[in-house]
């Protein structure tokens, strides 16, 4: 598909983000341009989990029901010591609540899938290998933005949806950085100062007395290893044998560990690391490896998600605007409610002309992040706290406060995104 020379809307990014806000915007009868660098969908080990709220805002949208018939329907979170529950964050008994009472367990990209088939459907499609390298002014309303191969085209609006290194909020000049310790993202501090996460999707092959439920997702904090059920995309079904099952681990590495894992762990890495943080007697054999990536957890946010750029307005959503701790699985569902509530904005702008309508956006999704930020570094202290007597003590405070049942039912709200309502 060849770019027109001008749109109302560019939206940089075909992730999710990109994807939720080109639908949004359709849905409300403008037809965005959407644009990506990558010549396709990369699968990888990124988010996996959808919440109640984010399915809530997608189904304002029209597109819940095609998303809810994939993937796993999740229960919710077990917290365990060794093998032993301290903690359930029972999503399924919101039911009172939101008529999702559950986590959407799906890979991003089979998401993201569902997304573009819609767009597709409809007209729209996805200008790939498309990479912006530059803002420039134009005489008439909107911006200038060129591309690397050559080309360029006018907008009234820029959409950045184009990840934690976005190119768009850093040709607006925008500030990326930790709201609670004032850390610039571009900072690099060695790896050791940083806590890491290996997440792998894989084929597992249980002994027969070692149960680990495809209702929940176990997270084991003696061992720092996370448990997620996925159900088998079909182009894996070869890999597939009768006694394996399909999973994402993630495995957590704190702060000043001897060893630093790789980028992209291999299947003997990943098995070893299994081996030393199994919680059972009996052994966990890793048959097949899929995708695997290592990830530095830090966190940061916009300094604003919308700023005026010559004639036209740059709008930032998703990890362009916000990134933090992996712990949760907040970042996907984050960014696609940034992203509906950006298209809405966008429309009503269009009509009104009232820039105080995207500062609306800017503001209350900045807020929002940050609270986002704020419980995923306390969920994150708490994966991160060592064996031993400390440990010992976290896991007996966990375990009473699982009794209080307001206690549970505020975490479980907190982490289906319900405290997040407009």
């Amino acid at each position: 598909m060849t770019l027109p020379s001008s749109t109302q809307v560019l939206i940089v990014g075909a992730g999710p983000n990109g994807l939720a806000c080109a639908i949004t915007l359709l849905t409300l009868g403008i037809k965005p341009i959407v644009v990506d660098d990558r010549s396709e969908r990369p699968y990888g080990a990124k988010g996996c989990l959808i919440h109640a709220r984010t399915l809530e805002v997608l189904k304002t949208v029209g597109i819940s029901d095609s998303l809810k018939h994939i993937g796993i329907q999740s229960k919710g979170i077990i917290f365990y010591g060794k093998a032993n529950p301290l903690f359930n964050v029972d999503i399924a008994a919101l039911s009172s609540l939101t008529e999702f009472p559950y986590i959407l367990l799906t890979p991003q990209s089979e998401a993201e899938l569902i997304f573009e088939k819609f767009l597709v459907d409809r007209g729209v499609e996805v200008i790939k290998n498309t990479k912006v390298i530059g803002f420039g002014e134009n005489p008439a309303e909107g911006l200038h933005v060129s591309f690397e191969d050559g080309s360029s085209i006018i907008a009234s609006y820029v959409v950045g949806a184009d990840g934690a290194r976005s190119t768009v909020r850093s040709l607006a000049g925008i500030s990326f950085k930790d709201p609670f310790t004032n850390l610039m993202y571009d900072e690099n501090p060695s790896s050791a100062s940083f806590m890491l996460f290996t997440l792998a999707d894989v084929f597992l092959n249980l002994d027969p007395s070692i149960h680990i439920p495809r209702e929940t997702i176990s997270w084991h904090l003696n061992g720092r290893i996370m448990f997620c059920p996925l159900e088998l995309p079909e182009k894996l079904r070869h890999n597939c044998k009768e006694t394996t099952s399909f999973w994402r681990i993630a495995i957590a590495i704190p702060p000043g560990s001897r060893t630093i894992p790789p980028r992209h762990p291999d299947q003997a890495y990943l098995q070893n690391e299994i081996n030393e943080r199994n919680p059972w007697k009996e052994p966990i054999h890793l048959d097949y490896l899929y995708t695997a990536a290592t990830y530095r957890v830090r966190s940061a946010v916009a300094e604003i998600f919308f700023k005026t750029v010559g004639n036209g307005k740059v709008l930032l959503v998703g990890d362009s605007a916000h990134v933090h701790s992996p712990s949760g699985g907040q970042g996907m569902n984050l960014g696609i409610c940034d992203a509906v509530a950006l298209g809405r904005a966008i429309a009503e702008h269009i009509e009104s002309g009232n820039d105080a309508v995207l500062s609306d956006y800017s503001s209350k999704r900045k807020a929002t992040a940050i609270q986002v930020i704020q419980a995923t570094k306390h969920m994150t202290a708490i994966i991160n706290i060592s064996n031993g007597w400390r440990r010992g003590i976290a896991n007996i405070l966990m375990y009473v406060a699982s009794w209080l049942t307001p206690i549970r039912r505020k975490v479980a709200q907190r982490l289906a995104g319900l405290t997040y309502r407009d």
